[in-house]
């Protein structure tokens, strides 16, 4: 795609911002069906305790294994906080979506312009690279807001 060094390692960099955008797709999706997996059964089995528990005294031992499945249940997803985890995934999904759509931008440019990618420009999305694998993705949005143009490809 570029004849550049730096241009192919900008292409380089998109097509891993892809892959990792799909994989955080899939983690977002696995972390939410795990939360409903859980959660779901967790307040069906407490609703179906608690009226076999008042139904009859003979329904009361049933009742207390249901109960108990349900805390457990409960207890896992707060351990496990799946949705803390889905956001997450998603947040950075959305950040390496930026990326690669930024690092696209890039080679266009050096290829309209027939110059080769300015070696700011990449280290510049290298730099939103190791702030997206930090998990400092806060940082960067307002790192993006203060300096206008993501790439460095302006300056």
């Amino acid at each position: 795609m570029a004849d550049d060094i730096v241009g192919s390692q900008v292409a380089d960099l998109r097509a891993e911002c892809e892959e990792q955008a799909r994989k955080n797709r899939f983690r977002r999706q696995f972390w939410r069906s795990t939360h409903a997996a859980l959660g779901l059964p967790a307040a069906v089995l407490a609703g179906i305790s608690g009226a076999a528990g008042l139904s009859s005294a003979d329904a009361r031992i049933p009742a207390a294994v249901l109960a108990l499945v349900s805390a457990g249940l409960g207890a896992a997803i707060a351990f496990l906080k799946p949705e803390v985890h889905q956001q997450a995934a998603h947040a950075r999904r959305r950040a390496y979506l930026a990326l690669e759509v930024d690092a696209r931008f890039a080679l266009t440019q050096a290829a309209s312009s027939g110059e080769p990618v300015p070696l700011i420009a990449y280290r510049n999305l290298l730099e939103r690279r190791r702030m997206i694998i930090a998990g400092q993705l806060d940082e960067l949005v307002q790192r993006i807001a203060v300096e206008g143009t993501p790439t460095g490809a302006g300056e």
